[in-house]
């Protein structure tokens, strides 16, 4: 996976503003199925997901993998989604050959982007992993061979991009978005969010607890230290640690 492009130029959304005029049922419809979905797919959506999410063990496996493959384009036949897994906007959701979603993670793709979730071959998500793409044109791209631990929260608001033979600990909270607080005359909540967009590179293994801000690029081959807050980028080959991290050693 090539993840040498950086964070784009920041960009500024307001939600509430966005979807001011759609009505409570088009907003769930708009959250749970897609932002052109009708109420046949939303009826749809709820009765399949209702029928395989509870399933156990190896016949609930074997369910998911036939139906899901069946109704979603995007899910190879060869990746493996386990119980009560929460699937929002699953049609722009990619899994590819050999992934594995564990138990209880929420794969939340309610994006305008075409492939808001995507996630390469033999990638592993543990439980209660979520993954938001983020309204309105947000994505998660994540690479191939990468693991994310219990309890890791992304949001891909701005873009994110996550590469190859990455470890990312449980509890880590990457966010690339960041809310806007400039008009002191307005609460924070009525401002919007600003979003530029992450991007990790291959082989990088980040430990438990660690923070990354929105705007920032790790390179290839770098070690961020448990409960560190990322708030500037790190180059390549690097190992940094602390709140805010700093470099600790740099191997070449």
């Amino acid at each position: 996976m090539n993840t040498e492009q950086k964070p784009e130029a920041q960009k500024h959304y307001n939600i509430s503003k966005e979807y001011s005029v759609e009505s409570a049922l088009r907003r769930y419809i708009r959250l749970t199925v897609g932002e052109n979905a009708s109420l046949f797919s939303l009826i749809w959506h709820e009765l399949l997901l209702g029928f395989c999410l509870y399933i156990p063990g190896l016949p609930g496996l074997a369910i998911r993998n036939l139906l899901y493959t069946i109704c979603f384009p995007h899910f190879h036949r060869k990746a493996y989604v386990g119980r009560q897994v929460t699937l929002r906007c699953p049609r722009q959701i990619c899994l590819d050959s050999g992934v594995i979603i564990d138990d209880e993670v929420q794969l939340i793709a309610t994006s305008r982007h075409p492939h808001a979730i995507s996630i390469n071959k033999d990638s592993f998500l543990r439980s209660h992993v979520m993954i938001n793409a983020g309204s309105p044109e947000g994505f998660v791209s994540i690479g191939e061979r990468t693991g994310i631990g219990q309890g890791t929260i992304l949001y891909g608001n701005g873009g994110l991009r996550i590469g190859n033979d990455v470890l990312i600990a449980g509890h880590c909270f990457i966010v690339a978005s960041s809310h806007a607080y400039e008009q002191t005359y307005m609460p924070i909540n009525q401002q919007g969010y600003t979003a530029q967009g992450i991007t990790i590179g291959n082989n990088v293994w980040i430990g438990a607890g660690v923070t990354i801000l929105d705007g920032i690029s790790i390179g290839d081959n770098v070690i961020i230290g448990a409960n560190s807050v990322v708030n500037k980028s790190v180059e390549a080959n690097s190992t940094v640690a602390g709140s805010p991290a700093r470099q600790i050693k740099r191997t070449t």
